[in-house]
């Protein structure tokens, strides 16, 4: 069974997450997985399920939180969730994550071009693997707590190195503002993400030229199905995936550590190709 699965054990998040599996083997894995999380005081354990799965996995007790369109190269991902505490199954801002939500479907609904340029003095391009010390400090400065460490430039240059690609923009010479696409080469899919805008920088529409550039690379790559997960707090983000043309698919309740602590993350979806359950 150990080649059939892809099963990741994500401590400093409290989580334990299943990617892959083969279906007459989710009993196994559920116990596998519930044993991993008591010994590890973990919290949530997580299924990106097939669709024909999701009945079995509510049987099992969770919870399906929302969809990834076309994660597995092509085919749409659920995203099932099992909470081990009552903490972590309730949400800290549910108010204001909807009030985030609706106002970032507001805007995108209104038909609010997303700007494609810059601000004068401001400029584009693409990380190199000497920049990421640099990026580290910026992701040091703009995050308190994140998922990964990506205030550590080894970290950063690790992501490099295996499938990740990264936009800047840089003023007076500066690393201001920078996103990422984390490509999943055995899924197919890519994940937007390690979005940052320097706290001097921030309401100028910085992450919009990013987000423009990196789903052209991606669609060079012949890479077809981006998600996005955002900060369901943060109106910057959310407003930038709602004008970007990111459809919402739900909500990941306490998924992470991030900012200030666990928060929970929207679902957001731009599929360049027709999926499919």
């Amino acid at each position: 069974m150990p080649d059939q699965y892809h099963l990741i054990v994500d401590k400093p998040n409290k989580r334990v997450k299943l990617l892959r599996y083969r279906p007459e083997d989710l009993d196994a894995l559920h116990a596998e997985m519930e044993r991993i999380a008591l010994a590890d005081r973990l919290t949530k354990c997580i299924v990106y399920a097939a669709r024909a799965d999701v009945e079995k996995l509510q049987s099992l007790g969770y919870t399906l939180e929302g969809r990834i369109d076309g994660f597995y190269l092509g085919r749409n991902a659920y995203m099932m969730a099992r909470f081990l505490s009552e903490e972590r199954a309730a949400s800290a801002a549910a108010e204001l994550a909807e009030e985030v939500l609706q106002a970032s479907l507001a805007k995108a609904k209104a038909g609010t071009p997303a700007a494609s340029g810059l601000p004068d003095g401001y400029r584009q391009r693409d990380a190199v693997e000497a920049d990421a010390e640099e990026l580290a400090r910026l992701y040091g400065i703009v995050f308190a707590t994140y998922p990964t460490p990506m205030d550590d430039p080894a970290y950063v240059r690790k992501t490099m190195q295996e499938n990740t690609y990264y936009t800047v923009v840089e003023c007076g010479g500066k690393i201001v503002c920078a996103a990422s696409a984390e490509v999943s080469p055995e899924y197919g899919s890519v994940e937007f993400t390690d979005c940052a805008t320097h706290p001097d920088h921030l309401g100028r529409g910085l992450l919009q030229p990013l987000f423009y550039t990196l789903e052209a690379k991606m669609e060079q790559m012949g890479i077809y199905y981006l998600y996005t997960l955002t900060r369901a707090q943060s109106h910057g983000m959310n407003i930038t995936a709602a004008k970007h043309g990111f459809t919402y698919r739900g909500r990941l309740i306490n998924n992470c550590t991030i900012y200030s602590g666990f928060e929970d993350m929207n679902i957001w979806v731009k599929p360049l190709r027709p999926s499919h359950d």
